[in-house]
């Protein structure tokens, strides 16, 4: 996934940002690594790794798809 294809999703889960999305973004081998989603009533995005359940809140999208790129480019080596 690009970095502007991250981009475009994120936008798009805050255009909606009435429903409820979750957004799952997968390693190569298809498995759940994150989910995505945006919280209307805390107006950011969260992030939660599947392997752990931590949770990180981003209210800049330059950065969180910053930070989902990095995290899928690393996945074939974890």
């Amino acid at each position: 996934m690009s970095l502007e294809n991250i981009v475009t999703m994120l936008k798009t889960l805050k255009e909606f940002k009435e429903s409820e999305i979750v957004h799952t973004i997968s390693d190569h081998e298809h498995s759940p690594v994150m989910t995505v989603t945006y919280h209307l009533d805390r107006e950011c995005f969260r992030i939660t790794y599947v392997d752990s359940m931590k949770v990180e809140e981003f209210t800049d999208i330059s950065l969180l798809a910053s930070t989902i790129e990095s995290v899928v480019l690393l996945e074939p080596s974890r």
